[in-house]
């Protein structure tokens, strides 16, 4: 009797310690599946949040590209004005240059040219 009660002590035993096995793996399980979820929202979080980032980014860079394109098309309008201007100014150089030569054929002195002979 007392060896059946030492198997039937034996038999308990071990059932216990492989029940107890069970359910540290299942409790290993549970904090296992806990910290992945933990993880899997901070991810998520992270994703989102540079996602977010990354759309606040691209309407900025359409922004800053809208910009641009209009400085360019303002530098080019007043390159355009400068040639002009330029294109201007030499023809007048010119018209006063002919306007001179043309007073000095006829033997009028110019205000310009009295002035320099009153200074000299």
């Amino acid at each position: 009797m007392a060896i059946v009660a030492c198997v039937g002590a034996l038999g308990s035993a071990a059932f216990t310690a492989s029940a107890s096995r069970r359910a540290a793996r299942v409790e290993d399980s549970k904090v296992d599946a806990a910290a992945y979820d933990r993880a899997k929202q901070i991810y998520e979080s992270a994703l989102q949040t540079l996602e977010e980032q990354l759309t606040r980014l691209r309407e900025r860079m359409a922004e800053l590209n809208d910009q641009l394109a209009r400085e360019q098309d303002t530098s080019a309008a007043m390159r355009t004005q400068v040639r002009d201007l330029r294109e201007q100014v030499d023809l007048l150089e010119d018209t006063v240059a002919d306007l001179r030569l043309q007073l000095s054929k006829a033997g009028i002195e110019s205000e310009h040219e009295e002035e320099g002979a009153e200074t000299s």
